[in-house]
């Protein structure tokens, strides 16, 4: 799988880097990853997800596919099973420490944006850009609810925060939050088209400076992918971000040239938090 990729990162201010990062590619199975975890309380939730997610996801894929066609099921529920199983094993450690997830899957012409809390996927398109995944925000309506029935509260110390501390909704690990903060993920699937040549993966200390269309623009000044991560970082470092900053960008020209569709297709959106609450209602 011929896709050039590129990773930077930055601390920031901050008195320790609690971001981590993974690739994993598997050519023989049309299979590659790009993952991004943003820690908080610590880093050990992020180093475990950035080695056990894909890992376990690529188990039980292959076990599926060990299977008849019409009894496998589909990626979106085994990357939903990933995203628990990753949580319990946190918790069930007694780590204390959370951490975001945003990551992207390709398998052959087919991707997926999987996220958790506030880092965020972008691709570009002939349009501009767009991202894949939506953020998990206490003060949303539909995740204030959520928590509010289940004897939680969100308040604003800043910014909003679960139980006064926490300013997302949902993250793997924060065993001391839940069940508030909870490990259900937003999944996008979708189909690539010709029209799409980038794709960043990034946290906060990027989004939070910059949009969709901002970075993908900057990331089409170079023709070095690395230069392109760099700059990227660069940016939100001028914009004032003193967060820690980890950004992936991936170069998908070369792979996508010779499919057969111009425009990208979005096939689902899974979210059963959401889906679950709008039910109860």
């Amino acid at each position: 799988m011929d896709i050039p990729y590129a990773i930077s990162y930055d601390m920031g201010m901050r008195d320790r880097m609690e971001d981590e990062y993974a690739i994993y590619t598997r050519p023989k199975k049309g299979f590659f990853s790009a993952e991004v975890y943003d820690g908080h309380g610590g880093a050990r939730a992020a180093v475990i997800a950035s080695e056990m997610f894909t890992p376990y996801f690529l188990h039980l894929w292959s076990e599926e596919l060990d299977k008849e066609m019409d009894t496998r099921k589909p990626i979106y529920k085994l990357l939903r099973e990933v995203c628990i199983e990753v949580d319990r094993f946190i918790v069930e450690k007694g780590i204390t420490s959370g951490t975001t997830v945003a990551n992207f899957y390709i398998i052959n012409n087919r991707f997926y944006a999987i996220n958790l809390g506030d880092s965020r996927i972008a691709i570009g398109t002939e349009d501009g850009a767009i991202f894949l995944t939506e953020d998990h925000k206490p003060h949303f309506p539909e995740e204030r609810r959520r928590i509010e029935a289940l004897g939680g509260f969100v308040i604003k110390f800043g910014v909003y925060r679960v139980q006064g501390e926490l300013a997302m909704s949902r993250a793997l690990g924060d065993s001391h939050l839940k069940p508030y903060v909870i490990a259900e993920p937003f999944i996008l699937e979708g189909l690539f088209g010709r029209e799409n040549d980038y794709v960043i993966v990034a946290c906060d200390g990027i989004w939070d400076a910059m949009d969709a269309k901002e970075a993908i623009e900057i990331v089409r000044k170079y023709q070095d992918v690395q230069k392109a991560a760099d700059a990227l970082i660069s940016k939100a470092i001028n914009y004032g971000s003193t967060d820690n900053k980890t950004a992936i960008v991936l170069d998908l020209r070369k792979y996508l040239a010779e499919i057969d569709g111009k425009k990208m297709m979005v096939l689902k959106k899974i979210d059963m938090a959401v889906d679950m609450s709008r039910h109860k209602g």
